[in-house]
C-alpha cells in the first residue's frame, strides 16, 4: 500500500531562537544572507526563506538583511552572480535548487546553506549526511525511498499501463540511482520503460515527441533543474495525450499534470533558517547534518484527470494531501 502521507517531524532541541539578534548585536549590524537562486525574483523561493526566519524571530532590516541574485533560468549567470554577492560581503550564502553548483566554490569563502533535489554527496557538496565536513549544510529534497512508491501510484492510477515515458537529466545529482531504483520497481510491476535524457528544452521536445511515436501510454518525471523549468510543457504533452502521468513535486500539478507525490519543497525551503541560525550562533556548518524531507505530499489535479478521462481510485483520493479543482 502506498503510504501518501508523512508527519512533520520535530526541530531538533538545539536550535537557539536567539542567535540572529545576538549574532546582528555582536557585529553591530544585521547578519547579511546571500540568496543565490536559479529562477527568477517573482518565483515564491525567497520569501519561503523570510517566512522561515520571522517564524524564529527574526526581524529584516534589524537582525538581517538578504542580498538576493536570480539567474533566470540561465545556469551559465552563476559563477558570476556569486562573484558579485561575495564582493558585496555576505555572512551566509543561501543557495537553492540548480544555483547549489556553486557550493564547492563558494564553501572556500562563506558558509553554504543548500536545498536542492539531488545526492548533496554524489554532487560533492557535503562528505557524508551526518557529518558534512566542509564549509556547507542543508536539505535534499532528494528521498531514495520515495521513487518506487511512484510507480505504485502510477501503477494504481493506470492499472493497464504497459510502457513509461520517462524523462530525466542525466547530469543531475543522484540521476544514476534514482534511474537504477526506478526501472527496479518498473519491472517488478511489469511496467517497460523508455527513459529519455533531457538537457534543455530542445531535447525535453525531442524525448517527448518519441515518447509519443513509441505509443508511451503513461509518463514519469524526475526532478532536475531541465524538467522543473519547462514543467508546463511537459504537463500540457500529458494531457494533450490523454496519459496519465505521475510527477515528484506539487508545482507540476500546479502546472495541468495528473499527479505528484513528493517533498513539499516550500517547507523545505522555510526550513533553511533553522540552518543559518545554527551559522549565526557560532556553529560550523560543517558540523550541522544534512536533512532529508519530513513533509511528504500527495497532491492531484482533478480537472486534469476529468479532461483526460481518469479516474482516480478512491483509496488514492483518500491519501491526497491536496485536490486540485
Amino acid at each position: 500500500m502506498l503510504i501518501g502521507r508523512r508527519k512533520m517531524v520535530g526541530a531538533s532541541a538545539c536550535y537557539l531562537l536567539a542567535a540572529g539578534p545576538a549574532l546582528a548585536q555582536r557585529l553591530q549590524r544585521p547578519v547579511r544572507v546571500g540568496f543565490l537562486s536559479p529562477t527568477r525574483p517573482t518565483d515564491p523561493d525567497l520569501q519561503q526563506l523570510r517566512l522561515g526566519l520571522q517564524k524564529l524571530g527574526w526581524d529584516e532590516g534589524r537582525d538581517y538583511i538578504v542580498r538576493a541574485r536570480f539567474a533566470n533560468l540561465d545556469t551559465q549567470l552563476l559563477p558570476a552572480l556569486l562573484d558579485q554577492l561575495l564582493q558585496e560581503g555576505i555572512d551566509v550564502l543561501v543557495a537553492y535548487g540548480a544555483a547549489t553548483r556553486v557550493v564547492p566554490v563558494a564553501q572556500r569563502s562563506v558558509p553554504v546553506v543548500f536545498s536542492f533535489s539531488g545526492d548533496p554527496v554524489a554532487a560533492g557538496y557535503v562528505r557524508s549526511m551526518a557529518k558534512p565536513g566542509i564549509n556547507a549544510t542543508g536539505n535534499s529534497q532528494l528521498m531514495w525511498e520515495l521513487v518506487g512508491k511512484r510507480i505504485q501510484l502510477l501503477r494504481e492510477i493506470a492499472p493497464r499501463a504497459k510502457r513509461t515515458l520517462v524523462v530525466q537529466s542525466p547530469d543531475h545529482p543522484g540521476e544514476t540511482e534514482e534511474r537504477t531504483r526506478t526501472q527496479s520497481a518498473a519491472g517488478q510491476l511489469g511496467l517497460e520503460l523508455m527513459v529519455r535524457p533531457v538537457r534543455d528544452r530542445a531535447t525535453l521536445e525531442t524525448a517527448l515527441a518519441e515518447g509519443a511515436a513509441s505509443g508511451c501510454d503513461s509518463m514519469l518525471c524526475f526532478t532536475d533543474s531541465v524538467t522543473i523549468a519547462n514543467r508546463r510543457i511537459i504537463a500540457d504533452h500529458a494531457r494533450r495525450l490523454r496519459v496519465p502521468a505521475v510527477f515528484p513535486r506539487r508545482e507540476f500539478c500546479e502546472a495541468g499534470g495528473l499527479v505528484s507525490y513528493g517533498p513539499n519543497v516550500p517547507a523545505l525551503i522555510s526550513h533553511l533558517a533553522r540552518f543559518i541560525e545554527q551559522i549565526a550562533a557560532g556553529v560550523p556548518a560543517g558540523d550541522i547534518p544534512v536533512e532529508w524531507p519530513t513533509v511528504i505530499e500527495t497532491v492531484i489535479n482533478n480537472r486534469t484527470a476529468t479532461e483526460i478521462g481518469v479516474r482516480i481510485p478512491l483509496n488514492v483520493m483518500a491519501r491526497a494531501d491536496e485536490l486540485i479543482d
